[in-house]
């Protein structure tokens, strides 16, 4: 038995086997979240590389798999990247348990996570763009699937992904055939392919247009959950990249590109926030600010001398912003379903008849805008406390981005429970829904006042993740 025969292998079939439940949706949720609580609890107790005895039962997981001459290697310091990936998948298929996805969110949800962490194990480790271009070719049938006409937003997405591959290989072929004399490869001749690269491949400027676009069509929910399992991989694959290569991580160019990114993600998210007139497409403005958030870890984590602890808020910040990214849009789907709209002036007052929903989505946009008391307050703090110690006008940006996001929150609460002369408020969601959103709410505001049960392990998880490359 291998590592990624279990947690590669085994959920490539499971995610076939789905779509023979494709009929059956609350049967292929429920299915899909215990199989994937299953992987991630298999993740944290069996140990890779090590004779695990249950019993009279003895064996070995061993930590590599040999595919089509490349080899996927997944050791006990990738483990994290696992078990979380596992856990958005759980996450997001109980909630569809009271929302409305296309019956194919589970096989291709399933099947999007696994091809993402094949991509940050497969060596050499540059053959991780074409499983990413694969990952791109799930998502593009999720955001189909759910609106059904390829509109421009979709087509930039498309493209912008499958132009990612080539300058990604091309700089990956370049670093693996130089690795022992680095000085004998062209400054601009390695650094304009990786870059560009990065770019298309994180969203980064000038390519992150396509974000509020596919948002404003396609189902919250789904999208949410695509972007939050992509973004939180392909970063992860990006810094893999880098760290291979000491001179390469040390460079001052990867460290003001990531820089420079974070700085420009922040201002257009948090301004596009600010001005919203679509709850869909409010969110993709909040998702450009959390990608350019993720540039700022990277960047500031490369700078500093003391890499991992700030490295390490990659796996920290999961957790708020994957549960407010789905309380966020589970709630949006209830007013998508009771309106059949998401543009605000479709939802005036609305919020007087789901106050439970109107709650969970405003804890959700505070805390995607790191506003103190909540869950992802801990997160931005070190990051903003950080930047504005080394250049304050990255820090401004980042500020200024989660600003624009709370304001652009405001205006939507105050449209939402604006009175229309209609009858006072009335709770209309259903028992499941209230279960769910009372529980996301408050668990966003618990982990953002004690933040000491939660946050503590997640920030081993990610110096795990970061001290085993």
């Amino acid at each position: 038995m291998n590592a990624p025969l279990v947690w590669i292998g085994l959920p490539t079939l499971f995610s076939i086997a789905l779509l023979l439940l494709l009929r059956w949706r609350k049967v292929a949720a429920l299915s899909g979240s215990i199989f994937a609580l299953g992987l991630a609890s298999a993740a944290w107790a069996l140990p890779v590389g090590e004779r695990v005895q249950v019993g009279v039962l003895s064996f070995e997981i061993e930590a590599s798999w040999l595919l089509f001459g490349r080899s996927f290697i997944l050791e006990s310091s990738d483990r994290p990247l696992v078990i979380l990936l596992n856990l958005a998948i759980a996450l997001w298929f109980v909630g569809t348990l009271s929302s409305e996805v296309h019956p194919f969110f589970f096989p291709l949800g399933m099947g999007l996570s696994v091809a993402l962490i094949a991509a940050v194990l497969i060596q050499p480790l540059y053959y991780g763009a074409i499983l990413v271009q694969l990952a791109a070719v799930i998502s593009l049938l999720l955001f189909v699937s759910d609106y059904p006409e390829i509109d421009l937003g979709i087509k930039r997405f498309w493209v912008f992904q499958s132009l990612a591959m080539p300058p990604l290989l091309f700089a990956g072929w370049l670093l693996e055939g130089n690795e022992a004399s680095p000085d004998a490869i062209p400054s601009l001749s390695l650094l304009i392919p990786l870059l560009l690269g990065y770019s298309l491949l994180l969203s980064g400027v000038p390519f992150q247009s396509w974000l509020p676009a596919v948002a404003q069509h396609a189902n919250p929910f789904s999208f949410a959950f695509t972007l939050f399992v992509a973004s939180f991989t392909t970063v992860l694959f990006a810094f893999s990249l880098v760290r291979e290569f000491a001179w390469l991580v040390s460079s001052p160019w990867i460290i003001a590109f990531f820089s420079l990114q974070g700085l420009m993600m922040s201002l257009i998210g948090g301004l596009g926030a600010l001005y919203h007139r679509h709850l869909g497409r409010f969110l993709g403005y909040i998702l450009v600010k959390e990608l350019g958030f993720n540039f700022l870890i990277l960047g500031l984590g490369l700078l500093s001398s003391e890499k991992s602890p700030l490295l390490a808020l990659l796996f920290l910040q999961a957790l708020p912003r994957g549960l407010a990214l789905a309380l966020l849009t589970f709630a949006s789907n209830i007013y998508r379903d009771q309106r059949g709209s998401l543009s605000i002036q479709d939802l005036v007052g609305i919020g007087r008849q789901y106050p439970l929903a109107t709650f969970a989505y405003f804890v959700a946009v505070l805390t995607l805008a790191g506003f103190p008391l909540t869950a992802a307050f801990p997160t931005h703090l070190p990051i903003w406390q950080g930047w504005f110690e080394r250049f304050p006008p990255i820090a401004i940006s980042a500020v200024f981005g989660s600003i624009g996001v709370m304001i652009g929150g405001l205006r939507t609460l105050a449209a939402l429970i604006r009175s229309t002369g209609e009858p006072g408020w009335v709770s209309s969601e259903l028992h499941g829904q209230r279960v769910l959103l009372t529980v996301g709410g408050l668990g966003l505001l618990l982990a953002g006042i004690f933040p000491q049960w939660f946050f503590p392990l997640l920030f081993q998880m990610g110096l795990t993740f970061l001290q085993g490359g």
